[in-house]
């Protein structure tokens, strides 16, 4: 059987990343002996030349499951592909990771359909059930059947990079982890199959279990395959040690997740903070932010300006929320708007900063506003970071 899978872009994503969960999907189907192709429309569209569209219909698959963050979007593009075969639209178009919510949302969608062709159905929900099996048990994410290098994740180095699940949140709430090994067997296939060798850790923070990750690092530091990974951290969960273990084991950047007002209201979890960036940038690597707003906090510019003295390379600002939860348009605006003037302000903060760290306090600031009125012209911002604006705000569900 000939299955066609096309993941939609997400509307508030910044950066067009792998649809892993199709990925994991369409293995199991090749599994089963079937010809899946995927195609990833965020990859085309910014170029109005290309329609995909046609490459699916050229396909002439017998099922064509058309996966999105959000249903309504799916079925528009759905009764576009009605030329033939069973076509599914499904929200699945989550990116990255596999939401415990994922394979249910998808089956419950997947009972409102007609009847007929119950056996392409009963496929597709065999597919969605393996879901939401343990990692260990899903087959490698199918990423040869997407086109890595055109995907905009690459190092300083314009070398490619590409995203890994390193576990997930179970129904239950629990973190389960996959088995170093079979982890380590994936990053070898990427390395063998594909060439890449700078790998995103996603789905978990590492520090969520430090015993599993003293033994992935144990585990990827014995099979040298000369991987540079990068993942999430909380800075409360590190020490000296196992940072420089880190760094032995291919550690090439860390991101700090953590609550702005957690970090704000205490100063030994500053210092904390600071002193693991601190010590990440003396080992080489780069040291990024995942910072989450509380939208009803009324000091948003003064966790931003705070933000700004940790000395981070990309800091990305969210405000958590349930996926469960209904989408509110109304809401959604005024958080984007939130991040918005956050955006703005830690640019802001961030280019002040770097002349109090220059100058001091009194004359740094002092320069800083003098340069704002223009006065100095581009002799100052010749030596306002060259980086400033490239931090990444986007709206994200926690």
């Amino acid at each position: 059987m000939k299955i066609a899978l096309v993941a939609l872009p997400l509307l508030d994503e910044s950066r067009t990343t792998p649809p892993l969960p199709l990925c994991y999907l369409a293995a199991f189907f090749e599994q089963q002996r079937h010809i899946v192709r995927v195609y990833d429309l965020a990859l085309y569209r910014g170029d109005p030349q290309v329609s995909h569209l046609e490459a699916v219909r050229a396909f002439r698959p017998q099922i064509t499951i058309v996966a999105a963050d959000d249903a309504a979007d799916a079925t528009v593009i759905a009764e576009r592909l009605r030329t033939g075969g069973l076509v599914l639209p499904l929200t699945l178009g989550v990116r990255d990771h596999l939401p415990p919510w994922l394979a249910a949302r998808a089956l419950a969608e997947l009972n409102r359909f007609p009847p007929h062709a119950s056996d392409a159905k009963n496929l597709v929900a065999c597919g969605l059930l393996a879901l939401d099996e343990s990692l260990d048990n899903l087959p490698f994410p199918a990423r040869h059947l997407l086109p890595l290098e055109r995907y905009p994740l690459v190092t300083s180095e314009d070398e490619l990079r590409t995203p890994v699940l390193i576990g997930r949140v179970s129904k239950d709430g629990a973190r389960m982890f996959r088995q170093p090994a079979l982890l380590d067997a994936e990053l070898r296939s990427i390395v063998q199959e594909h060439g890449v060798r700078h790998v995103i850790l996603e789905g978990l923070a590492l520090t969520d279990d430090l015993n599993w990750l003293y033994a992935f690092l144990s585990q990827i530091s014995r099979t040298h395959l000369g991987i540079k990974w990068e993942g999430r951290v909380s800075h409360t969960h590190l020490t000296h040690s196992l940072i420089e273990s880190m760094y032995r084991s291919g550690c090439e950047a860390l991101t700090f997740e953590f609550a702005a007002l957690a970090v704000l209201d205490a100063k030994h979890e500053r210092d904390a903070l600071i002193d693991a960036v601190r010590q990440a940038r003396a080992l080489g690597m780069r040291v990024n932010g995942h910072i989450a707003l509380d939208s009803q906090y009324p000091a948003i510019p003064a966790v931003v300006d705070m933000s700004a003295t940790f000395g981070l390379d990309e800091v990305r600002f969210f405000v958590p929320k349930h996926a469960e939860a209904p989408g509110d348009s109304e809401e959604s605006a005024e958080i984007a708007a939130l991040i918005a003037r956050a955006r703005e302000h830690y640019q802001i903060s961030r280019g002040r900063q770097y002349f109090i760290d220059r100058f001091g306090v009194r004359l740094g600031t002092m320069i800083w506003y003098v340069g704002r009125t223009g006065l100095l012209r581009r002799c100052w911002q010749r030596h306002v970071q060259p980086n400033e604006t490239s931090s990444e705000i986007v709206l994200e569900r926690g």
